[in-house]
């Protein structure tokens, strides 16, 4: 396939605002500049990574806005309201839910998400039903599985349950470790402590602990929307990113928060000015190829021998129209509503993301 489009080209993420793009089978084969002949004529639309959503729980689906204005220990934590609605929530209801949020995302340019599944091997299964034959790509993480990692890419766990971390993690290979931390006073300290691939939230992160997550190389998850609604802080990511750490974005609990990236850029890039702020092309490319790179999707980014997870956007929209800074109209001006296409593996989804041709 040959595309003639304007597109956000590697990992600089640079404006070719006349440039052609081949796909062959499940990954780009080329980016090249200028327009050429015999190409699908894409041209007013603008090619960007599709977006990695790093964090989701999307089996809260089911029980959207009841936990308004309680506190992240209250509202999700060991105690918190949710174990107590799930218990009341039907299996099928659950399923039928988690499905709308993984459409919810397909339509809104999501072409991979990582998600935090509750309930075990059961839990996963509902979670392999929900978005069975859906493009969408899912990186499961599992909890309470008894040793047992086969049916997932790795293990999303509380605090409280590091230790379902194998104690022997030579024979783990590609299995990822994801532990939540830095809601709370000295969290971060300890999720180090497990040497986990990644954490999610780090409101609480501390200097030292932004050392220790550089050196040791992991990633970190940072979801700005719920931790305001939690009360929970905001992610020190302006010092995360000056130290080198990989920094990816994520929606969090769907009770909590839409699973909508564009939202979750808008929110981040404009909180982080009463901070020390973040430009717009690194908040976009925590929500891209940052969460690719944590996840190791080899998607994110679009240049040569990556996977082909492709947004089309169109930018003469309303909403975009007459914009002079790309990347900050991306992050804060664009919406659900301009896309046009998504591309995920090479297979181009219809709007209505039922059609694949």
């Amino acid at each position: 396939m040959l595309i003639n489009c304007q597109l956000l080209a590697g990992e600089k993420m640079e404006h070719l605002q006349e440039a052609h793009m081949g796909v062959e089978g499940s990954e780009i084969a080329y980016v090249g500049d200028g327009f050429v002949s015999g190409a699908e004529d894409l041209r007013d639309l603008l090619a960007v990574p599709g977006l990695v959503n790093a964090h989701t729980h999307i089996g809260d689906s089911f029980a959207k806005d009841a936990c308004t204005g309680l506190r992240v220990h209250e509202a999700v934590g060991k105690n918190g309201r949710k174990w107590k609605l799930y218990e009341t929530g039907g299996r099928e209801e659950i399923i039928a839910a988690m499905r709308d949020s993984a459409i919810d995302m397909l339509s809104s340019g999501i072409t991979a998400y990582a998600d935090f599944r509750e309930g075990g091997h059961e839990g996963l299964k509902d979670l392999r039903t929900a978005t069975k034959d859906l493009p969408i790509r899912t990186v499961a993480l599992g909890r309470d599985l008894g040793g047992r990692l086969e049916d997932c890419q790795g293990l999303g766990l509380n605090l409280y349950q590091i230790d379902q971390i194998p104690k022997d993690r030579k024979d783990l290979r590609d299995i990822l470790i994801a532990v939540h931390a830095g809601e709370g006073a000295c969290e971060v300290e300890a999720a180090l402590k497990a040497s986990p691939d990644i954490i999610v939230h780090y409101t609480t992160g501390t200097e030292e602990d932004i050392r220790k997550t550089t050196r040791k190389k992991i990633s970190v998850v940072v979801c700005p929307r719920s931790n305001a609604s939690l009360k929970a802080g905001f992610p020190p990511v302006r010092k995360l990113l000056d130290a080198g750490v990989n920094v990816a974005l994520g929606t969090d609990n769907v009770m909590i928060n839409s699973p909508d990236m564009w939202r979750e850029m808008e929110f981040l890039y404009k909180a982080s000015q009463l901070f020390e702020g973040l430009t717009p092309l690194e908040v976009f490319k925590a929500a891209s190829i940052n969460g690719g790179r944590a996840f190791r999707t080899n998607s994110g980014v679009l240049k040569k021998g990556r996977t082909a997870d492709i947004t089309f956007l169109d930018i003469n929209a309303p909403n975009m129209r007459g914009c002079r800074d790309i990347h900050a109209g991306l992050v804060t001006r664009c919406h659900a509503g301009n896309v046009k296409k998504t591309m995920i593996e090479g297979r181009v989804i219809d709007k209505g993301l039922v059609h694949i041709y």
